[in-house]
């Protein structure tokens, strides 16, 4: 394909794309290569204790790979636990869950274009919605002989999606006119702002019920992320959705140090220690000689950097653990590789585990201490992890 041909295909959004040649990648992970091992048991308690504190059914956000953990199989842990539906920031990871066999309603919350409305009704895929271009979910459903499910979104102050709160109602009775059309629910996104996030909701509740005077059904109405699950339950609604606490964490500091849910992370990041050097005083490491030794010491090569999706930032700042052992990491992360420094520990050897996102707490390796550490934060680090990383799942 020619390179103009290539880009505009890139570009265009459709679904042909998606579903295109997969690439040709063995399916064979060497036994020293990264990993990333996920407690199925851990993700299933923070699903219960969200619950327990909502007391509202649950559309559990799984967007950007949910957050690192794995997309397909984290939903399906989510389905059998019971979440009410399912939220992806992607239409491509919505159409994955459906190829998968995941059964739930799942919420497209991200972009849609015409050219992808008949898979999205085909593959019974509700989509948000916030302008004209719903038309052409109705005009696929009408032609597949079927209804096509939407959220309406709301913009309340967020500013990035969504019909503004003070000019949604004629859009809202148009798509409410569309005989193809189903309204499955209503939502806006607080922006986490205390203050602000009351006013975001009266605007979100002025709007449900002027529409509501009009004889019009809005579904279910949500708004809550994971931050405003620990704000007030006037934010719950109908159902919330959170995101990270799902995942083991808290969404700001505060909420992290109360620990009101005693969540679990659920990830553990962790890779191969494949050499070991002793250098001597003066002797470096790395491109442009980033470290220099001012003293004996002796370092272990670690197989993971950050195109694993271990941030260069942690070079420096982060800890591993080996052994459950504590090491610091030098200023040397590179593309596969890690360098640490074994404070002259002559136990450790080649083979060795290197652990370096933990879900063990009081360490300093889980992905909110290693954010505090490094300012690379938590959201960042889980969802930055390469989903190309082989995953285990107990």
């Amino acid at each position: 394909m020619e390179r103009r041909k290539f880009l505009d295909a890139v570009g265009a959004g459709s679904l042909a794309v998606l579903a295109g040649p997969k690439p040709l990648i063995s399916s064979l992970s060497g036994r020293r290569d990264p990993r990333i091992d996920v407690s199925v048991e851990n993700l299933l308690w923070n699903f219960g204790r969200v619950k327990m504190r909502a007391k509202v059914p649950i559309m559990a956000v799984v967007k950007a790979n949910a957050y690192g953990h794995g997309l397909v199989e984290t939903a399906r842990a989510l389905e059998k636990a019971g979440a009410a539906a399912l939220m992806a920031g992607k239409l491509a990871e919505a159409v994955s869950l459906r190829e998968a066999g995941v059964r739930l309603p799942i919420l497209n919350f991200g972009p849609f274009a015409r050219e992808d409305s008949e898979a999205i009704v085909a593959r019974r895929v509700s989509q948000a919605v916030y302008s004209d271009e719903v038309r052409s979910l109705d005009e696929s459903a009408a032609r597949l002989n079927t209804k096509a499910s939407v959220h309406i979104d709301i913009d309340t102050g967020m500013g990035r999606t969504g019909v503004p709160h003070d000019r949604a109602l004629p859009l809202i009775e148009k798509i409410a006119s569309l005989a193809s059309l189903t309204i499955a629910g209503v939502c806006t996104t607080l922006t986490e702002d205390p203050e602000f996030d009351r006013e975001q909701t009266k605007r979100f509740l002025d709007v449900c019920e002027t529409v509501k005077a009009r004889g019009i059904s809005l579904g279910v109405r949500h708004a809550a992320s994971s931050a405003a699950l620990f704000e007030a339950p006037e934010y719950f609604l109908d159902m919330i959705r959170p995101g990270i606490a799902l995942y083991g964490y808290y969404p700001n500091a505060r909420t992290a140090k109360e620990d009101a849910l005693g969540l679990k992370p659920v990830l553990k990041l962790s890779a191969t220690v494949i050499f070991i050097m002793d250098l001597a005083p003066g002797e470096s490491l790395s491109y442009l000689r980033s470290f220099k030794a001012k003293e004996r010491m002796r370092v272990a090569t670690v197989g993971v950097g950050y195109s694993d999706g271990y941030p260069a930032q942690m070079g420096g700042r982060a800890v591993v653990a080996i052994r459950r052992k504590i090491f610091p990491v030098l200023p040397a992360v590179t593309a596969n590789h890690t360098m640490v420094d074994l404070l002259n520990d002559k136990e450790i050897q080649v083979g060795d585990e290197a652990v370096l996102v933990d879900r063990e707490k009081g360490r300093g390796l889980t992905a909110d201490a290693l954010a505090e550490k490094t300012g690379v934060g938590d959201y960042k680090l889980l969802i930055g992890l390469n989903p190309s990383l082989p995953r285990i799942y107990h």
